[in-house]
């Protein structure tokens, strides 16, 4: 999962290459015509369709949205093409390994990139996921949450 197959949008060869069948992979393309198309009709995925598909409020600022982008973003060119998007979207599925899908939520919170869940990335990830929520907490709490989380990175 770390290094990205070869960029091949056909139905057969993205199902050959994901936990996805034919006929899933097919249903993936509907949606992601309908995100794509939602901005600017590109065939592509930018960051704002990205964030109107998922907060309808493309101008709603979100770490987690932007980590994921960046995971989906196989190619780091600030679009999601179509075989990036099932690719991606493999890790959600059923069938996906549990250990692929642990690698990926590490990679998620692994914000610089250098292969350890530093505390202060922990402590971003959960001072944006209550910001996303509107929870309020006491830094003293925010920072029990942290100590608590870090110690199973």
């Amino acid at each position: 999962m770390n290094i990205p197959p070869p960029y091949d949008d056909d139905p057969n060869i993205l199902a050959a290459q994901t936990p996805f069948s034919v006929s899933e992979v097919e249903s993936l393309l509907g949606l992601f015509k309908k995100i794509s198309s939602s901005i600017i009709d590109d065939g592509l995925i930018d960051m704002e369709e990205f964030q109107l598909a998922l907060f309808r409020n493309k101008n709603k600022k979100n770490l987690f949205a932007d980590r994921i982008f960046d995971l989906f973003d196989y190619k780091r060119n600030g679009v999601i093409e179509f075989g990036e998007f099932v690719r991606a979207l493999g890790i959600f599925h059923p069938k996906t390994l549990l250990a692929d899908k642990i690698a990926f939520t590490y990679r998620l919170y692994d914000l610089r990139g250098t292969g350890y869940v530093e505390r202060e990335e922990l402590k971003e990830m959960v001072l944006a996921l209550l910001d996303e929520s509107d929870l309020v907490l006491s830094d003293n709490i925010v920072e029990i949450i942290v100590a608590k989380l870090h110690q199973y990175t």
